[in-house]
């Protein structure tokens, strides 16, 4: 693969999904553009393996990130595989910061992927973490950022999603978490006492 094919097959498309997860959108946490494009990220990166040297079992000794997407990109294209172990379902959650003020700031949409044996892992993080490790394999010298983005500072008495048929053609739940800023630790997950959440068009 060429450094071009890289670009246009991995960086690009994670740069893309990077930039959506930063909108505040609703998405169906299993299906949606949000699981596609993780999904075809995954895959791709999952195959950088088929123009190196080194098999699977020497690439995941050298690289865990590659190992986690490794095998999300097979569930993702194949389904329910022969080692369960590596099963790892592709989700997407909107992420909320709760204030003592009870008001929410919509932080970002969060991909996660649960691996079976290896726990849960940030999709964007593991994936930008693997796609380092081959431009490092392939010898590229790219300039790529690859930090996860995040949305506006904007608070608001709700936790507000709006939803858009163009990126999920149907949503029938979503799924939320809720942090808490504090002095030391900084975001931490936060289980809010009372919840006001709205979807709208």
């Amino acid at each position: 693969m060429t450094h071009h094919r890289f670009i246009n097959d991995i960086l690009k498309p994670w740069d893309e999904l990077n930039l959506l997860l930063s909108q505040q959108y609703a998405f169906q946490p299993d299906l949606s553009d949000i699981t596609r494009l993780a999904g075809s990220i995954a895959v791709s990166i999952r195959h950088q393996v088929d123009s190196s040297e080194l098999n699977d079992k020497q690439i995941n000794e050298l690289s865990r990130a590659h190992q986690i997407i490794s095998d999300a990109g097979d569930y993702w294209k194949h389904g329910e595989l022969k080692k369960e172990e590596r099963n790892s379902p592709i989700t997407v959650a909107a992420a909320f910061e709760y204030r003592e003020d009870k008001t929410f700031r919509f932080i970002r949409n969060i991909v996660t992927i649960e691996h079976k044996s290896l726990g849960s892992h940030d999709f964007m993080a593991a994936s930008s973490e693997a796609a380092r490790f081959w431009m490092s394999q392939n010898g590229y010298s790219l300039q790529w950022e690859g930090v996860p983005s995040v949305a506006p500072f904007v608070y608001n008495n709700a936790a507000k999603l709006k939803f858009n048929p163009k990126y999920c053609f149907s949503m029938s739940s979503v799924q939320l978490k809720f942090f808490k800023m504090t002095d030391t630790e900084g975001l931490i997950p936060f289980d809010p006492p009372n919840v006001r959440f709205e979807v709208y068009e």
